[in-house]
């Protein structure tokens, strides 16, 4: 998908890849995809606020106080855990308060419900201070699709329902037989 858009569009589509850690870099370093730069005297005080800001509405701010935000990931991010890994990424896209959000079982290595309590903080983060953005999120509980305005069911890559979470339940489809 990505590698058939043209050149304009793929610089406004950030991708999820696993490897995409800075070796030998700070967490803070990671999430922001590098070093601040120092062009305004304020600029890293006031990115580390919203750092720990987003940090902590991803239930991730608690961990990082025991290892710190200095704290050096490893080459690939080795020396995170894999659900430390999925916050990581998850805060890295939170932070460019993208238009779009599509991402697919993002919280897959967390417990269902940490994977509840970070899709809540996620949704509050994302429409922060009126900004609303569109999000496709695939989960990886028919429960989680009860936190969203719309959801759309495929079966074998076919569309088979699309409709509010109420409506769906009511019938009879697949999806009320997902939840149930």
């Amino acid at each position: 998908f990505y590698e058939n858009l043209p050149p304009e569009l793929q610089n406004a589509i950030e991708r999820y890849d696993p490897a995409k850690y800075i070796a030998a870099a700070s967490v803070m370093d990671n999430v922001l995809f590098g070093r601040v730069g120092n062009n305004h005297p304020d600029a890293p005080d006031r990115i580390r606020s919203i750092v720990y800001d987003i940090l902590d509405e991803l239930g991730l701010y608690a961990e990082l106080l025991d290892v710190g935000l200095d704290f050096n990931v490893g080459s690939g991010g080795r020396r995170l855990t894999s659900g430390q890994r999925q916050k990581l990424d998850v805060a890295r896209v939170l932070l460019k308060r993208p238009d779009f959000l599509i991402l697919n079982r993002p919280l897959a290595a967390l417990d269902q419900r940490m994977q509840d309590k970070v899709l809540r903080n996620v949704l509050e983060e994302a429409r922060r201070d009126g900004h609303s953005p569109a999000i496709v999120w695939v989960v990886t509980n028919p429960a989680m699709a009860m936190m969203f305005d719309r959801v759309i069911v495929f079966d074998s890559g076919k569309l088979v329902e699309d409709g509010t979470p109420e409506t769906l339940l009511a019938g009879n489809g697949i999806f009320k037989e997902l939840a149930s």
